[in-house]
């Protein structure tokens, strides 16, 4: 209550557009939405407009090597682009250039995609004993007609549009967002591939359903005894950070090829049950683990959950965890965010919610009024 500006990635504004409802969309104190981090659909940005018309909207662009923000698109409710594009990513803001340029370098065209540069004060001076990607990634800025100036190459494929706004189309590499985290498939690839157990290796970005993206491997067996997604998890976990590790390893007799022999991604099917880091199956027992396995089940997409089952190896993430708890909430179970991260075991989930909850009142004299923002003398408001 009392929020007035939420800024948060796409994947979080769909994940509670589908647990409160678009009805309850539009708190009464919020005054904008700024979306980052990923690209935001068309359909989910029209949608929380529809919910919470009189709330602005402003979809932010900025790589970290341009010290964050680069390019605003702005809408109260206006018309943003066709159906099945990406709302655009704007104009840029003050003190800051933006190309679209070829392989060679040069300008495009209205219309034509191409690689996305960046330009003014915000450009980073490069990675910190990384010469060779600095080099690679920070060029001379030859269009600013100043000694010194520089550009960063972003990998990022945009166009401009005849309207003067940027629209972003995706990357020219192999890298993704998950949930606002930059994460380069061929590192989660090698790493896979250097499992015991592993031949090839194969990792892909699914999206079975609206706004619940997951990084899935794939992978065929080496001569070797077979190796269990349990087993790949725990192996990838010491070599890669949470948010990079697959949610799901599917093993493949060989890979699909093009025409070409080339990997072809999109014949990789979709992950079943035994693709899911599972512990011996239990069959949950009493009244909360039945239900709590069967929201699981629901939320994970997964046909059987056990009671010694962990949330987060059989797929789930932090906005899964706000759609379990909305779930949980509905069916007259009480729990919050923190319980599920600590205790992510059915079993032990079940338990602490099975436990009283003490509940601490503050007495109203002991929470401090908000200022006001005309009696803060550090706040200044900006008008858009």
């Amino acid at each position: 209550a009392g929020v007035t500006v939420w800024e948060t990635v796409p994947s979080l504004l769909e994940a509670m557009l589908g647990e409160v409802g678009d009805r309850q969309a539009g708190v009464a104190s919020l005054r904008w939405v700024l979306v980052t981090g990923e690209a935001c659909a068309v359909g989910l940005w029209r949608r929380f407009q529809a919910a919470a018309p009189g709330v602005g909207m402003m979809n932010a662009y900025g790589p970290t090597e341009c010290s964050d923000d680069v390019t605003h698109y702005v809408s109260l409710g206006g018309r943003v682009a066709e159906e099945g594009r990406g709302v655009p990513i704007g104009r840029p803001l003050p003190n800051t250039r933006a190309y679209v340029v070829d392989a060679a370098g040069e300008a495009v065209p209205v219309g034509v995609s191409g690689e996305l540069v960046i330009g003014g004060v915000g450009v980073g001076r490069g990675y910190w004993r990384r010469a060779g990607q600095t080099a690679a990634r920070f060029v001379a800025d030859e269009q600013s007609g100043e000694r010194g100036e520089r550009l960063y190459r972003t990998g990022d494929v945009a166009r401009w549009s005849r309207d003067g706004e940027l629209e972003y189309l995706g990357r020219l590499d192999d890298q993704v967002k998950v949930r606002g985290y930059r994460v380069e498939l061929g590192e989660i690839e090698a790493r896979l591939a250097e499992c015991e157990g592993v031949g090839e290796a194969a990792v892909v970005l699914r999206e079975e359903t609206t706004g619940d993206k997951r990084l899935v491997a794939y992978f065929t067996q080496a001569n070797h005894p077979e190796v269990a997604a349990e087993a790949l998890r725990q192996q990838l976990s010491a070599r890669l950070p949470e948010y990079m590790l697959p949610a799901a390893y599917v093993r493949l007799a060989q890979m699909p090829l093009t025409p070409n022999g080339k990997l072809d991604r999109k014949a990789l099917p979709a992950p079943e049950g035994d693709s899911y880091a599972t512990g011996e199956y239990e069959e949950p027992q009493g009244e909360i683990e039945q239900r709590l396995a069967a929201i699981w089940s629901e939320v994970l997409k997964v046909e059987r959950v056990g009671r010694h089952d962990n949330f987060f190896e059989l797929g789930g993430n932090s906005l899964l965890v706000v759609r379990v708890i909305a779930r949980l909430r509905r069916a007259g179970l009480q729990a919050d965010p923190h319980t599920l991260f600590t205790m992510p075991v059915l079993a032990e989930l079940a338990a602490a919610i099975n436990q009283p909850i003490s509940v601490v009142e503050v007495p109203p004299s002991l929470i401090p009024e908000a200022s006001k923002p005309e009696e803060s003398p550090n706040t200044v408001e900006i008008r858009i």
